[in-house]
């Protein structure tokens, strides 16, 4: 009869491959994480330009002034509300009336804090239309 050898590991190599694979799970997930952090803010940033266009377009469609609320860890303007993620700053807390015809009368700047730029909305008076920009 034949007898077979069969080779296992010891601890030693056990242990070392354990932690090969430990570690290079835990520098991924790093990597992984900033990417998902980036991608929320960026969802984030296109969420308030979605809601800031809507209390607009609720303004002008109901002839009813609409507020919009920014500050804390929410953006609402009564009907929808968006949350600010726990890696966007909301700089300034404000609120932005739209008159009646969807316009607002304020030249204000909404500026929030990302986790490697600051991003700023400047408003244009009457039109109700903004200006971004990243730094």
């Amino acid at each position: 009869m034949l007898r077979r050898n069969n080779k296992a590991f010891t601890l030693l190599e056990s242990l070392l491959t354990l932690f090969v694979v430990s570690f290079l799970a835990i520098s991924l997930s790093g990597t992984v994480q900033t990417a998902f952090r980036s991608i929320q803010e960026e969802i984030f940033l296109w969420e308030f330009e979605a809601i800031y266009k809507d209390s607009q377009k609720l303004a002008a469609s109901s002839h009813q002034t609409v507020s919009l609320a920014i500050g804390g860890q929410e953006v609402t303007n009564g009907y929808q509300a968006v949350e600010v993620p726990r890696s966007v700053e909301v700089l300034e807390g404000k609120t932005i009336t739209f008159e009646e015809d969807g316009g607002n009368s304020s030249l204000t700047k909404i500026r929030f804090r990302l986790s490697r730029k600051t991003v700023t909305y400047q408003l244009y008076i009457g039109s109700g239309r903004y200006k971004k920009t990243e730094e």
